[in-house]
């Protein structure tokens, strides 16, 4: 499988274990790490307006509640988990965590993304850098097939198509009809483009330039909330700042699980248990691809059976830890505990009610991320963790992976996104 393909699997993956699941995250000793967010979803709340909503969301937590069926959330875990697994010793589990200093070059980023949010686009004559070119386009691959035409956009500087293809763009003007050749190497998006030449034909219908807004403190009192710009990045730090601790905390969680896996020995599966495994990551694919054929879903995501079985038994073996830990450990999670969580994040994701947002996600998922993060909290409790600071590999290690990284076994790439835990 591509590096690119398998790193979108990963995507979904670190999805799929995040679904519906709202965890305790403990701070990050002076440490955050980023992620990406829309920054545009932070308020403001006046002293008033958080007293009326807190009212308003304690009446429709109490509904909500009351349409959730029983549940007794043990009920999905392994019976009988020591026939599958004998957990490994829980002393002496050592991590490191990733320390972030934020930097005001990192607020004047957001504050950059916040501005590109309110920007709009002016129709201009011929084509810049830094345009957006709509066009209608169709391909072929070395006098191929020629595909079905296509009606999208790029924004050059970008290089969605490579460096090359933004090239024949500058200068193009609506009604153009372009045609072109150009022979990728090996940093083509597509693999089948690699090593080939590709013919594109293209036709523009229309170039425009972004105009972003100047940032000004009418500027951010008209769309923000905030009192002034002062004010607004105070916030935006203080985001930023929450979401790399968040994410620091996930990769040391994941250290962790890796750790306790490592020293477990593992006997077999429910078979039921796998068969769960495997149909929450399909059913995950299908929502993104809008098909539920199996044969498809991996075909367009380039995965291949021994892929989805490294995948799926990955999970369960993960799975099985957290029953053996919970059991141990003696760690629950009651009735209370999910139908707040669970009401909460309905709320949170703008659903009608818990009953919708339980039948989205399905309640032996949303189960087993509760009882996930629990056991998250009490490896990370009872670890001795040790901070270390952020190199720039930290912090853009993503772009380079999508660019550079060799390609790894899938049992260790599956581990590195499984395991995220959500604050």
């Amino acid at each position: 499988m591509s590096n690119k393909k398998r790193l979108f699997l990963l995507a979904l993956t670190a999805a799929l274990a995040l679904s519906g699941c709202g965890g305790k995250k403990e701070p990050a000793p002076e440490a955050d790490e980023p992620t990406p967010s829309d920054s545009s979803q932070l308020e403001v709340i006046t002293d008033d307006k958080e007293e009326a909503e807190t009212e308003q969301g304690t009446e429709d937590m109490s509904e909500i509640s009351e349409a959730l069926s029983p549940i007794t959330p043990s009920d999905y875990l392994v019976k009988n988990v020591s026939d599958y697994i004998t957990l490994g010793s829980l002393d002496g589990l050592t991590a490191t965590q990733t320390a972030y200093e934020i930097t005001d070059e990192m607020v004047q980023e957001r504050v950059e993304e916040e501005l590109y949010l309110y920007s709009e686009e002016k129709e201009v004559e011929k084509a810049a850098d830094g345009d957006t070119v709509y066009v209608t386009i169709t391909s072929s691959v070395q006098g191929g097939e020629v595909s079905e035409p296509e009606d999208t956009y790029f924004v050059i500087g970008d290089e969605d198509y490579g460096a090359e293809f933004d090239a024949q763009l500058i200068g193009a003007a609506a009604g153009d009809e372009l045609k072109f050749s150009i022979s990728y190497v090996d940093d083509a998006w597509f693999d089948e483009w690699n090593g080939k030449t590709v013919n594109f034909e293209v036709s523009v219908t229309g170039v425009y330039e972004t105009v972003v807004p100047e940032y000004t403190d009418d500027f951010v009192t008209t769309n923000t909330g905030f009192a002034s710009k002062d004010e607004f990045e105070e916030a935006l730090r203080e985001t930023i700042e929450d979401e790399y601790t968040q994410d620091s905390y996930s990769e040391t969680i994941n250290a962790l699980f890796q750790d306790v896996i490592d020293r477990s020995t593992f006997n077999g599966y429910p078979e039921e248990l796998y068969a769960s495994c495997e149909d929450e990551i399909i059913s995950y694919y299908a929502m993104f691809l809008g098909t539920d054929d199996r044969d498809a879903i991996l075909d367009s995501l380039g995965i291949t059976k021994e892929d989805l079985e490294s995948d799926v038994l990955n999970t369960v073996n993960l799975r099985l830890v957290i029953c053996a830990l919970c059991e141990q450990e003696g760690i629950e999670v009651t009735e209370d505990e999910y139908v707040s969580e669970i009401t909460a994040d309905a709320e949170e994701y703008g659903y009608v009610s818990a009953v919708e947002y339980e039948e989205d996600n399905t309640r032996e998922t949303l189960v087993w991320n509760l009882y996930q993060n629990k056991a998250a909290e009490y490896l990370y409790d009872h670890a001795e963790i040790t901070p270390v600071e952020a190199t720039e590999e930290d912090l853009y290690g993503d772009f380079i992976e999508l660019e550079t990284e060799e390609e790894t076994s899938g049992a260790d790439e599956v581990y590195a996104a499984e395991f995220t835990v959500e604050e």
